[in-house]
């Protein structure tokens, strides 16, 4: 057995995919909410004919990334200031369907950004009636990118989002 240190490969980089739908996003004043629309597509149904559950959570993923996008705070910023977003826990309450051809508009507030944790609230509702479909929380953990361990974000990182 040599002595010798073992050698850590050099990292990836990591390319994060284009959001799963199309989006209109909508803009807003405050920079810790962002809400975008869609249109839902055949793809996303399941054999009732409504969104497919795993749908909701994925639309949910792409709000945070556009919002984080939006605010000058999307993927490659973060690691940039040494500290990313990952998920820890999703909680989602199923109210209605939604349906083929149905305008849904996806809301995300950060309702609380304090120590490792950062809460986002979320809502999905009907872009016509305003009737919910989805709502609940998101709670992610600062990390650091190369390390995976918590790490707090920087105060620049923060203001980004209104904090």
């Amino acid at each position: 057995m040599s002595n010798e240190p073992l050698l850590k490969p050099a990292p990836v980089p990591v390319q994060r995919p284009a959001l799963s739908v199309p989006v209109q996003p909508v803009p807003s004043d405050v920079l810790n909410e962002y809400q975008i629309s869609l249109t839902v597509r055949e793809a996303e149904l399941d054999e009732l004919g409504h969104v497919n559950n795993v749908v909701y959570l994925r639309w949910i993923e792409d709000v945070a990334r556009a919002h984080a996008e939006a605010v000058g705070a999307g993927f490659e910023e973060m690691v940039r200031l040494g500290t990313v977003a990952v998920v820890r826990k999703h909680t989602i309450h199923y109210h209605r369907p939604a349906r083929l051809d149905e305008d849904i508009n996806i809301h995300t507030c950060i309702s609380g950004a304090t120590g490792l944790r950062a809460i986002r609230t979320n809502r999905i509702t009907h872009a016509d009636t305003g009737d919910l479909v989805v709502d609940g929380q998101t709670e992610w953990v600062w990390v650091d990118p190369d390390s995976g361990r918590p790490k707090r974000p920087t105060a620049e990182l923060l203001s980004k989002f209104g904090f």
